[in-house]
């Protein structure tokens, strides 16, 4: 066997897959994350693509690279990973990764049936994780998420169904959010699949030539034009014992989220702080499509947002990963496709 490269990985999912690298790469370069992600993207990013795109990955993969922190006290950096670039902040990989780390005995846990904190260093900023074992497996996941903020709304046209309200919010990364019935879905849970991704890849599409949002939000992307990440598409949640809402995330074409989404749900709880919806240690949920719920509390409010001192919240998010498998993958130099492709 020839190999150019063999990358080692642990694959976790919770409805959606993230793929953690946790070997087969050099040391990543850069005294930020943002640097250690650049450093990445210029010499490891056919990893990224291999890795996330057909025929070893999936137009829905994540992924996740395993790095030195990049501050003093961190305990790790996460590198987040997608089939067409990086995501700055991603809570369904967070959650593997964290579950990967002790799973894979990178970060012991001393107490099979205890609890463990971890600081994790993002290019989005520090996350405070919480985990809580049992039977020496990661049972519940709760990380406190960067500062999270509603960015107002704005009037969105969408291509035959003319104006709609979109609700924009940061959580990590960048969210409009359109109720389903404005854009012809009565019930997302009773909708079919093909025309929720039609529907759903128009107003991402439409979101993105239209919606303009304040170059400050995203330390990334400072001084440049912020896109619209994702958007979501929403209904009530009709549940006596919750507030929350049920949802559909889009972040690319003919691509929808199979989880409710960390930082979806992080912008979604200050966009209800700020409304006054929602209140300090109050819980809020989103559902997918696959009826799996996130849960978020927010844990301080009045954080002050660069550029206009505008307020947001930091919320605390959890879940689960479960562990699929592990695995070698191999990058053989006559490979036509090695380097992945997107069909």
């Amino acid at each position: 066997m020839r190999a150019k490269q063999i990358i080692h990985t642990w694959d976790y999912h919770h409805g959606q897959a993230t793929r953690v690298v946790v070997g087969g790469l050099p040391p990543l370069r850069g005294a930020t994350m943002l640097e250690k992600q650049a450093y990445f993207a210029a010499h490891c990013d056919h990893v990224r693509s291999s890795l996330m795109q057909e025929p070893r990955g999936h137009r829905n993969m994540l992924g996740a690279v395993l790095t030195d922190p990049a501050t003093p006290d961190g305990d790790i950096g996460m590198i987040f990973l997608h089939p067409r670039g990086f995501f700055e902040m991603c809570g369904d990989s967070t959650f593997s990764s964290v579950a990967c780390l002790i799973d894979a005995g990178i970060i012991s846990a001393d107490d099979p049936d205890g609890e463990l904190s971890l600081k994790v260093d993002t290019v989005a900023g520090r996350l405070n994780v919480h985990v809580q074992m049992a039977g020496g497996e990661p049972v519940g996941i709760t990380f406190n998420n960067v500062p999270s903020y509603a960015l107002g709304a704005q009037t969105l046209r969408v291509e035959g169904f003319g104006e709609v309200e979109a609700l924009l919010g940061y959580g990590g990364l960048t969210y409009a959010y359109v109720e389903a019935g404005q854009v012809g879905i009565p019930s997302l849970r009773e909708v079919d699949h093909s025309r929720l991704l039609e529907v759903g890849g128009q107003v991402l599409s439409d979101a993105r030539a239209q919606i303009h949002l304040p170059a400050y939000v995203g330390p990334d992307r400072i001084g440049d034009a912020r896109p619209v990440d994702l958007i979501t598409l929403w209904e009530p949640l009709h549940a006596d014992d919750v507030k929350g809402a049920r949802v559909a995330n889009f972040y690319a074409p003919q691509t929808c989220g199979r989880t409710p989404s960390g930082t979806g749900l992080a912008a979604r709880a200050a966009i209800e702080v700020a409304a006054g919806r929602l209140k300090t240690g109050e819980t809020f949920v989103h559902e997918s499509p696959l009826g799996l719920r996130f849960l978020a509390r927010p844990v301080e409010t009045g954080i002050p947002r660069p550029g206009d001192g505008a307020r947001g919240v930091i919320p605390a998010l959890t879940a689960r990963s479960f562990l699929m498998g592990t695995a070698q993958w191999v990058l053989h130099p006559d490979d036509p496709f090695q380097a992945g492709f997107i069909f």
